[in-house]
């Protein structure tokens, strides 16, 4: 009995001493495969605490709007950093043109292109203008934010010109009359309205040159240009029309009440177009015979100039 007692005390002794030596954890990490502890990377990294700021904006020259489409207007600018480049936030360079009363163009993700120095980099930045974009000086504005103090800077110094773009597409381009008699008053063109879509961006009225119309027979006989007139309404009785703008013969005449309108032509709903509308009030007494404008030249629509 007294043997056993001493053989278990002398188990105890050796187990108390495999656990301090730490053999006994590794024995359990052997028996079963899992740690009961481990280690951990630490690291910290500090960012700096002065703000960034925008000391540039590259010029941009004056741009040229594409008809009926889109330019893209490609410009850069720098952003530098007291602590060091860095701390700049590469993904936070963001620009946008304005113009009063106009929708501003942006772009939230201008790219950036690397480092210039030890305190400042670069971003490159593309801004899609549209052919209605209002001409005149549109004021650009760029932004960017750095890591330590989180501060968004801007720098809105800088403007450029977009150019004047005068451009139409006009359908039906003829105008008919048929069936009518002379005498006859308050006639109405068969296939109008001409509708003037405004394909740039000029924002104005709208004028129009006729010619007098020669017999398709009798060439000499004359359809004066000034029995007709043009409206931007119609309806009623007699119809608007017959009350609008007379022509004068080789003689640019603005119609009243024109609007170019600028627009979205693809918004639909009468953006960046003008009707026009056309009416001879008294028919003139000439020879029975298809009156033509193919001897003396077309009638031309122009912006007012």
């Amino acid at each position: 009995m007294k043997r056993g007692i001493i053989i278990t005390f002398i188990c105890l002794i050796l187990l108390t001493s495999l656990v301090s030596a730490g053999i006994f954890e590794n024995f359990k990490k052997i028996i079963t495969g899992h740690a009961s502890s481990q280690t951990v990377n630490v690291s910290v990294s500090i960012a700096g605490t002065n703000p960034a700021y925008i000391p540039a904006v590259s010029e941009i020259s004056a741009q040229d709007p594409t008809e009926d489409s889109s330019t893209v207007v490609h410009f850069n600018f720098t952003i530098c950093d007291p602590d060091g480049e860095g701390d700049i936030d590469q993904t936070s360079g963001q620009a946008n043109f304005s113009y009063p009363g106009e929708t501003a163009r942006y772009n939230s993700s201008c790219v950036y292109e690397g480092q210039l120095n030890s305190t400042c980099g670069s971003f490159a930045c593309n801004i899609t203008m549209w052919y209605w974009d209002h001409a005149g000086f549109w004021n650009v504005s760029v932004n960017g934010t750095d890591k330590g103090a989180q501060t968004v800077v801007f720098n809105s110094s800088t403007t450029f010109t977009y150019n004047e773009l005068r451009a139409m597409v006009i359908t039906p381009d003829n105008v008919t009359w048929s069936g009518i008699t002379p005498g006859g008053t308050n006639q109405t063109a068969d296939n109008d309205p001409v509708t003037v879509n405004n394909t740039g961006n000029y924002d104005g009225t709208i004028n129009m040159t006729g010619i007098d119309l020669h017999g398709a027979t009798i060439d000499t006989e004359i359809f004066g240009v000034d029995n007709f007139t043009v409206d931007v309404e119609t309806g009623g009785s007699p119809a608007a029309e017959c009350d609008g703008t007379y022509l004068v013969n080789d003689t640019t005449t603005s119609i009243s009440n024109t609007d170019t309108n600028p627009g979205n032509l693809s918004e639909g709903g009468g953006a960046g177009q003008e009707t026009l509308y056309y009416c001879i009030p008294e028919v003139p007494l000439l020879s029975t015979q298809e009156y033509t404008t193919s001897t003396a030249g077309n009638w031309t629509i122009t912006y007012d100039v």
